[in-house]
């Protein structure tokens, strides 16, 4: 039996990937913020007749508590498949510049830092054919490299962009170890939590990021690529900056710093 990793799937797109993957007898393993919020998500796979999804309680802001639901999920055995889907977004106040409890700012530290260490946790327990999908976006700003906390100027919109360039420039370097991991964007703006509470109209369905995240994570005419960025269903280039190996040192060795 197949086993996947999908965080962010109490709600949104996360939701319909970990159900699609269940629908096809997956075992899933859900990581979320508090049980409860994976209450929906648990009764809709058992009235569709598939396996409860084992919930790790994890605040993903919190790079201790992701570094223990690693050591969990690492003992519940092979994993053929892990979907880093939850991000921090722009916020409804995008003036207002948050952080986690270490003090870094939060899209950052949930949008890049943390599915960095997920994916450099969790490699070793992969299947000869398991793969790792980042969830990240077309909305892409260079990153200033002096100010990656973004202690100056701050908004959030910008934030988010920025943490997905460095999302990008993870995935760059943990496939130059050997990680088999890529970066998706997976739709247009979709009715998400996210997307909603921001007030954006919506331009695409879940079913439409559904299937982009579900091509890169299962096709087999992708098994060894590594490293990409696909937008949707075409291999794509990301931002300039992410494909800056100078620049990108620079970032990556900032996350690394906060993932240890």
């Amino acid at each position: 039996m197949n086993t996947a990793v999908v965080t962010g799937a109490a709600s949104g797109l996360g939701r319909e990937i970990a159900l699609d993957l269940a629908r096809r007898g997956w075992r899933l393993v859900l990581p979320v913020r508090a049980a409860a919020r994976a209450h929906d998500v648990t009764a809709a796979m058992r009235a569709m007749g598939a396996l409860a999804p084992l919930v790790v309680e994890c605040d993903l802001s919190d790079h201790g508590a992701v570094r223990g639901m690693c050591r969990t999920v690492t003992g519940e055995g092979p994993l053929d498949l892990v979907v880093n889907n939850a991000a921090a977004g722009g916020g409804v106040d995008t003036t207002l510049r948050e952080t986690n409890s270490a003090g870094v700012e939060l899209r950052m530290a949930v949008n890049a830092v943390t599915p960095h260490l997920i994916a450099r946790e969790l490699s070793a327990a992969l299947t000869p054919t398991g793969r790792i999908v980042q969830v990240g976006s077309m909305g892409q700003l260079p990153l200033d490299l002096d100010d990656l906390n973004y202690e100056r100027d701050y908004a959030g919109i910008e934030a988010y962009c920025r943490s997905k360039v460095a999302l990008v420039m993870s995935a760059i370097e943990l496939a130059r170890s050997g990680v088999p991991v890529n970066v998706v964007h997976p739709a247009r703006e979709m009715p998400t939590p996210m997307v909603l509470a921001a007030g954006f109209p919506v331009a695409s369905t879940l079913d439409d990021g559904t299937l982009a995240v579900l091509r890169v994570a299962l096709d087999s005419e992708l098994a060894g690529v590594r490293g990409a960025y696909f937008h949707r269903f075409e291999r794509a280039q990301p931002h300039d900056q992410a494909l800056d190996a100078h620049a990108r040192g620079r970032v990556v060795a900032w996350i690394e710093e906060r993932a240890s």
